[in-house]
């Protein structure tokens, strides 16, 4: 008896400790051959294909976004913008909020950033996407608040371009 009420001891004290240290999870994912009309009006984050990707790489886990900066190309307002993909993806946890594309070629003083996407339309081989955008100074010292720092846009973009979107769970 006097063991047990040691293990219970123990256990009790220990439980509490070993809940700080657990990761968390709140991403989904969609690879692009399964969207759906269903997935309309969905808040997503792209998953654009890497370049030197000549098939799908669709994750088994999202685990695999640890390190990675895929770059895609699309239009807005007639100017060609690049975004690269800021995944703040790590081994034991990853959040849906920190998820965002950063475009660097926007401005030459500023850096637009894309926190949210939503789908509106789907065709056979492009997503109409709105895009939801907030400007920075490129050196991060702040919003700028001379000008409307939030806006959105709607892009189409191709199917082809995409490996899937990460959806919040």
């Amino acid at each position: 008896m006097k063991y047990f009420g040691r293990l219970l001891f123990y256990t009790t004290l220990l439980i509490p400790f070993s809940s700080l240290a657990q990761g968390g999870w709140d991403i989904g994912y969609i690879p692009i051959d399964s969207i759906k009309p269903t997935d309309i009006g969905k808040d997503i984050k792209l998953d654009f294909r890497a370049a030197s990707d000549t098939t799908s790489r669709v994750p088994d886990f999202l685990i695999n976004f640890v390190g990675k900066e895929d770059t895609a190309t699309i239009m807005l307002d007639n100017k060609e913008i690049e975004l690269v993909e800021k995944r703040e993806i790590h081994v034991d946890w990853g959040f849906y909020d920190e998820q965002y594309l950063e475009c660097l070629n926007y401005s030459h003083n500023r850096v637009l950033r894309v926190y949210h996407s939503v789908i509106e339309m789907i065709k056979s081989d492009s997503l109409l996407v709105r895009l939801y955008m907030e400007t920075y100074y490129k050196d991060n010292r702040g919003r700028i608040s001379d000008i409307p720092n939030r806006f959105s846009k709607s892009v189409w973009i191709p199917k082809k371009e995409l490996n899937g979107v990460m959806i919040k769970m």
